[in-house]
C-alpha cells in the first residue's frame, strides 16, 4: 500500500533561497511540492490553497509584511494544515497550525496547556 504523497505549496520570491527550498523539499520522493511565487498578492495564495489543499505552506515573511493575520487566514477552517513562516533575516521558523481537542474536564485542557509548553522553543 503506497503512503499518500504530501502536498506542499511554497510561497517564494523566486531568489536563489526560495529555490534552493524548493530543491531540498522535491527530493523527497513522498512530497509534491507547488511553487507559486508571491509576487502574487495574498489573496492569490489563499485561492491557491483552497484549490490544492495542501498539507503544508510555506511562506517568507518579507512576502506578506503587510498582512500579519496572513497564517491565521490559511489555517482557518483548514484544520490539519500547517503553515510555517520563514524568517530569512533571522533564521527563526514560526509553525502555525490548528487543532482541534475535546475537553471533557480540566485536566484534559491542563494536558493541552502542558504539551504545548514542552513543544515551545526559547530563543
Amino acid at each position: 500500500m503506497r503512503k499518500k504523497q504530501k502536498r506542499i505549496l511554497l510561497w517564494g520570491r523566486g531568489d536563489l533561497l526560495s529555490s534552493s527550498v524548493e530543491l531540498f523539499l522535491t527530493k523527497q520522493k513522498e512530497w509534491h511540492v507547488f511553487n507559486l511565487l508571491n509576487d502574487e498578492n495574498p489573496e492569490t495564495l489563499i485561492k491557491k490553497v483552497a484549490e490544492l489543499c495542501p498539507d503544508v505552506v510555506i511562506v517568507y515573511r518579507w512576502g506578506y509584511a503587510g498582512d500579519l493575520n496572513l497564517p491565521t487566514n490559511l489555517i482557518q477552517g483548514r484544520p490539519g494544515l500547517k503553515v510555517i513562516a520563514v524568517n530569512p533575516e533571522n533564521n527563526v521558523v514560526e509553525v502555525y497550525s490548528k487543532q482541534y481537542i475535546t475537553v471533557k474536564s480540566a485536566s484534559d485542557l491542563i494536558s493541552v496547556v502542558k504539551a504545548d509548553m514542552l513543544n515551545s522553543i526559547e530563543y
